[in-house]
């Protein structure tokens, strides 16, 4: 059973679930490479995230902010980002809160390709670019899926470049945010 959905593929398990790698054994440095450059890109942006909120909380010092973080997963950082400019939006009427908005579903998509790229079965990696991001119970019907989504390199390309624009639309919104 195949389901398409733009990007999106489901496939039903068929009793057992055996796969061969042939495929990615031949395209494995071309991902590698891709993979290796987007999480070192998305390592700088989440940085970046954790300056936004660490000045936001206190600009004297980063230190109170990375205390607030420490424990925080990367969703919640976006959440705790978005709720602390928005009430800083609030208060100082500011006109460019679409920005804001703009910012936080980039970080939004991002993370969540971010987390296909890690939870990938990269085993699965088919030639039309399909990789299983998830396990999918379907208790209603019965029957185990596995969402495929397509992820080729240039894809990663196009996230690396999305990642870049973020860093300095969060720089440029963060500079922006104090001047009152």
């Amino acid at each position: 059973m195949q389901n398409k959905n733009q990007n999106n593929e489901y496939e039903e398990l068929d009793q057992y679930d055996y796969l061969t790698d042939e495929y990615f054994d031949k395209v494995q440095d071309r991902y590698s490479i891709s993979i290796g450059k987007f999480l070192i890109n998305f390592s700088l942006l989440e940085h970046e995230l954790n300056l936004a909120i660490a000045e936001i909380l206190h600009q004297g010092s980063h230190e109170s902010g990375y205390v607030v973080i420490e424990k925080l997963s990367t969703y919640d950082k976006i959440d705790l980002f978005y709720k602390m400019y928005a009430r800083l939006e609030s208060v100082s009427d500011k006109k460019h809160k679409c920005l804001l908005n703009n910012i936080t579903e980039g970080l939004k998509s991002i993370n969540t390709f971010r987390n296909t790229i890690i939870h990938a079965n990269w085993q699965s990696l088919s030639k039309e670019g399909y990789v299983r991001s998830k396990i999918v119970v379907d208790s209603q019907e019965g029957y185990v899926k596995f969402k495929k989504v397509i992820v080729t390199p240039k894809i990663i390309r196009q996230k690396i470049n999305e990642i870049r624009k973020l860093i300095n639309k969060i720089d440029e919104y963060n500079e922006k945010a104090f001047d009152f």
